[in-house]
């Protein structure tokens, strides 16, 4: 069921982006997959999360036209990332690490499609550096918020626990 739960999830982050990309133009430089990746690493398994990677980055692959691969790599290597940082860094005490994390991860999964795509010869945009950094920042200031706000909740509720 969990698993169901992750394929649907993927699924719907991308047909999220899709959308709302094509209806407003800051939606072009917000990664929900990279968040969704990050809740995955941190309140399930890094193991779920390389999961969710890879399946992200494949659907992104076949709905955008991309040779297979290229974005399943990409996100599947910002999982990694994501994964072990939090594992490794104090991110309840450092609210910045976690935006930290989160941007690292974003021009991660980025530098490794450009660099596939140098490898593989295809021919790339010259704006591609500077719009994944835009993306990244964008991806890491919504997630941020999005973690400040799981993370109140959860204090609401073991409070409310508590009484």
């Amino acid at each position: 069921m969990k698993y169901l739960f992750l394929a649907v999830s993927s699924f719907l982050a991308v047909v999220a982006q899709m959308i709302a990309g094509n209806n407003f133009i800051l939606f072009n430089f917000l990664d929900p997959a990279i968040i969704l990746i990050a809740y995955c690493a941190v309140y399930r398994s890094r193991v779920q999360a390389l999961y969710v990677g890879s399946l992200i980055g494949l659907l992104l692959d076949a709905t955008l036209g991309w040779p297979l691969g290229y974005n399943g790599f990409g996100r599947t290597l910002a999982a990694l990332v994501i994964g072990q940082s939090w594992k490794r860094f104090n991110t309840s005490e450092q609210p910045m690490v976690r935006f930290l994390i989160l941007f690292v991860a974003s021009c991660a999964s980025s530098a490794s499609m450009y660099a596939l795509m140098q490898v593989m010869e295809r021919t790339t945009s010259r704006i591609f550096p500077g719009s994944a950094l835009l993306q990244a920042l964008i991806t890491a200031t919504v997630g941020f918020a999005f973690f400040a706000v799981m993370e109140g909740y959860k204090r609401a509720q073991a409070n409310k626990a508590q009484m």
